[in-house]
């Protein structure tokens, strides 16, 4: 197989690299919609579910394709699927490519003392903060009545709790992705 590479500057990817932050953002977005129509909707399990889900296959995706820069790559390819599927808004993107560039920058830095728990704080850290920016978006927009935000608030701190539960579930599925010898050491 013919591998070519797209380089200069900050990031140095292959074909195959670029392909699977590919696959994994359509993987990603195509799973959580179906456990959101099978759930019966917005309800906390299927809420929690969803975030799980999202947070195990990132903590794949960031030991699969082991490159600086994966996070923001993963998040534009991610917003333009959004933008196509549900008309997202195109002003929340400079904040969440902040947000993955920060979480790009703990997980280089800290793959130097402990890799594994570098991309665990990476992601962490991404998905946490993005669900931040985006509430804090909301919270400019509704600014009238800060009530409003109540219920918003809870669902986030629901769905915080999928987060967290997803990084032992990602390491969970890596171990079995590197036992099957689809994912690499």
């Amino acid at each position: 197989m013919m591998r070519t590479r797209l380089t200069g500057g900050l990031f140095d990817w292959e074909n195959i690299d670029l392909i699977t932050v590919g696959t994994f953002a359509a993987l990603i977005r195509v799973s959580t919609y179906l456990i959101t129509i099978c759930g019966g909707g917005m309800n906390p399990i299927a809420f929690i579910l969803k975030n799980i889900v999202i947070t195990g296959l990132l903590v794949v995706l960031c030991h699969k394709v082991s490159r600086p820069g994966v996070l923001t790559l993963y998040m534009l390819v991610n917003y333009l699927f959004s933008l196509a599927l549900t008309g997202n808004m195109p002003i929340s993107v400079p904040t969440l490519v902040a947000c993955a560039l920060l979480a790009d920058l703990i997980i280089c830095y800290g793959a130097r003392v402990h890799r594994n728990s570098a991309i665990l704080a990476g992601v962490l850290f991404f998905k946490l903060s993005s669900v931040s920016v985006g509430f804090a978006w909301q919270f400019l927009v509704v600014r009238e009545d800060p009530r409003l935000m109540l219920m918003p608030l809870a669902i986030v701190m629901i769905g915080s709790i999928g987060y967290i539960l997803g990084l032992p579930v990602g390491m969970k599925l890596l171990k079995e992705l590197r036992h099957a010898g689809i994912v690499r050491n």
